[in-house]
């Protein structure tokens, strides 16, 4: 059947609507789920709690996931609404805290009981006696007397490899290394097994070490040793036998699986612990009557001796604030006594006051529990000052000190730089207005006069100096000058009464005296009847004004002038008369040379003396020519008197 082509096409349509109807729905609902927020929660909801465990049982992906943002927001919460946390818990928290308290009153109670009847008892006196005797603990005796038993340490060891499972202990500072005794203990079992050839399944039960034995009760993949002190019942070998047999049916596949991870075998901690089990003797019930009279006695009698005690550190504060007063440059304005803290001082003091502290450790008090609260002044009393001089001047043990109506007295004997120091400074010390030194006896030190003279004098090189009782003694070489000046002038220096020069040399008096000799050795020799000097007598001339000037030079460093003698001689031939003119003319001859030479004329003396002695003997000269000469003579005269 034909149509028209637009009916064609609506047909098609309709019935591609009609054929795909259904799945429009779905798609349309499918797309109302993705779009929609609230139903696509509802959705999530549905399937979250399998999911969350479906997770679970696949691994901890989804706990590590999610805890950071669960710790964050309880941490978040926590301080933005603590309360709601606090109201959330109390139900849980009230009552371990009260049961917490009341087990912790009912220990001290107990401990309390025990440690009156040990104490307030003739048993207990005993004990501390032996304690004494012995060098023991209290602590120990008293163990050792009344302990029946204590399991002291629990090792859960694996069967198979020896290691250490768990480990508890009474006292964990005395437990020594479990894997290192799980490894022992083991090794003691091997050796019990191949000593007496016994099967795998044998097991060494028990064993004792001194004081200690060791209980051991065996399951299949484990065992269970108990270190116990005293004598224990043998109900305790049941409970660790039933502890043993819990810990396999609860850690079984644990045990049989161990593969050296001993963390899953914590959990059974308090099974362990509650078989630190331990026993003491108890008491007799007689005599508590006493022993209470015995504890209101020592009670009151504590009482009284506190009383006294507070008495006696009572007065020893008064007494302490009364000698604190006291002191020199110490004024207590007020004293506070702490009983159950610091005391207080609060005063003046002055700076060169003594320590407060060694105050109160004199008169038995703590300084360390008391504080001083002090204001700076000067204190002007006599006391004051004198220990405030001793304090700058470090007085010394041979001078004593007194002061008065602002004048400061010192008597004995000091040092002369101490008082010099004194003397300068004194009037710096407040309180200090004039110093009386009159009757001090002054002792000097002879490096430190020695080193005064020194700056003073310059001593040369060569001289060397000493002090011997008050006297300067000096030796070596030194020139006039200085010696003159250190004659005269030494004494000033303190410490130096006089000089002693008798070791010393004087350079220009020893150059005075050997130019003197050279000059008065010399001979200007002269020809025959002749006032000509001779060769020999050129050469010995030539040499004179040189020595002439030292000597004069000398002679005037040691304050004296000098007029040189020229005395000419002729030889035995001739008369007299003409032996005197030629003897004279050849003075006159050597004069005028010396004249020419700078020499003053006052200075130069010329005398004809005529015929020559003949000596005994010359060197170097015959005898002669030894006559017919001019030879000299130093006339040495004090500068003081007239030419």
């Amino acid at each position: 059947m034909r149509g028209h082509p637009n009916d064609s096409a609506e047909a098609f349509e309709e019935l591609r609507r009609i054929i795909l109807s259904g799945e429009r729905e779905e798609l349309r609902d499918l797309r109302d789920r993705v779009s929609n927020r609230e139903r696509r929660s509802q959705d999530v909801a549905n399937v979250l709690p399998e999911a969350v465990k479906l997770s679970r049982e696949r691994g901890d992906e989804l706990t590590q996931a999610l805890r950071p943002a669960v710790e964050g927001s309880i941490k978040e919460s926590i301080e933005k609404k603590p309360d709601a946390f606090v109201d959330a818990l109390h139900p849980i928290i009230g009552p371990m805290v009260r049961r917490s308290i009341a087990e912790s009153l009912h220990r001290l109670m107990q401990s309390l009981n025990q440690a009156l009847e040990h104490t307030f008892s003739w048993r207990g006196l005993r004990w501390r006696f032996e304690a004494l005797r012995t060098g023991k603990t209290f602590a120990e005796v008293v163990m050792a007397r009344s302990l029946v038993y204590r399991v002291e340490q629990l090792f859960l060891i694996h069967r198979k490899t020896g290691l250490s499972l768990l480990h508890v202990a009474v006292d964990p500072a005395v437990a020594k290394d479990s894997d290192m005794v799980a490894g022992m203990l083991s090794a003691i079992q091997d050796f019990a097994r191949d000593s007496f050839a016994t099967d795998d399944n044998s097991a060494l039960e028990e064993f004792r070490v001194g004081e200690l034995q060791v209980w051991i009760a065996a399951g299949p993949y484990a065992y269970l040793a108990a270190v116990i002190r005293g004598d224990p019942p043998r109900e305790l070998l049941t409970t660790l036998e039933d502890t043993i047999e819990s810990i396999h049916i609860l850690k079984g596949s644990a045990l049989a699986n161990f593969k050296g991870d001993a963390a899953p075998f914590a959990s059974v901690r308090p099974d362990l612990e509650a078989c630190l089990r331990s026993q003491y003797t108890v008491a007799k019930k007689g005599g508590k009557k006493v022993r209470a009279w015995i504890a209101i006695t020592m009670v009151a009698a504590f009482l009284t001796a506190l009383l006294i005690v507070a008495m006696r550190g009572e007065l020893r504060w008064r007494k302490f604030a009364r000698q604190l007063n006291a002191q020199p440059g110490l004024a207590v304005t007020a004293a506070h006594k702490g009983w159950f803290g610091p005391s207080e001082i609060t005063g003046l003091r002055d700076a060169s006051a003594s320590d407060p502290a060694e105050v109160a450790r004199r008169s038995g008090i703590d300084p360390e529990r008391v504080q001083f609260h002090w204001k700076p002044f000067f204190g002007l009393d006599p006391a004051s000052i004198v220990e405030r001089f001793k304090k700058r001047f470090s007085l010394p043990s041979t001078t004593q000190v007194s002061s008065k109506n602002g004048v400061l007295i010192l008597t004995g004997s000091a040092p002369y730089d101490w008082l010099e120091r004194v003397r300068g400074e004194a009037k710096f010390v407040a309180g200090i207005s004039t110093l009386d030194d009159s009757a001090v006896d002054l002792t000097y030190d002879a490096a430190s006069v020695l080193q005064r003279f020194n700056e003073k004098f310059d001593p040369p090189n060569t001289v060397s100096a000493a002090l011997v009782q008050n006297t300067l003694v000096l030796s070596g070489e030194a020139p006039q000058q200085w010696l003159a000046r250190v004659r005269t002038d030494a004494s000033v220096v303190p410490g130096i009464k006089s000089v002693d020069t008798s070791k010393i040399i004087n350079l220009d008096e020893r150059t005075f005296q050997r130019s003197k000799s050279v000059i008065e050795n010399a001979f200007v020799y002269f020809l025959t009847n002749k006032d000509d000097i001779a060769t020999e007598g050129f050469a010995a001339l030539s040499r004179l004004p040189d020595e002439i000037r030292r000597c004069e030079t000398a002679a005037r460093r040691i304050g004296l002038t000098i007029t040189l003698e020229i005395l000419g001689y002729a030889d035995a031939v001739g008369d007299e008369a003409k032996n005197l003119d030629l003897s004279q003319r050849r003075a006159h001859k050597v004069a005028d040379f010396l004249s020419l030479c700078g020499f003053e004329s006052t200075v130069l003396k010329p005398i004809g003396m005529g015929e020559a002695i003949k000596p005994a003997a010359m060197e170097k000269a015959t005898p002669e020519l030894a006559q017919r000469r001019v030879s000299f003579k130093v006339i040495a005269e004090p500068a003081s008197v007239a030419r």
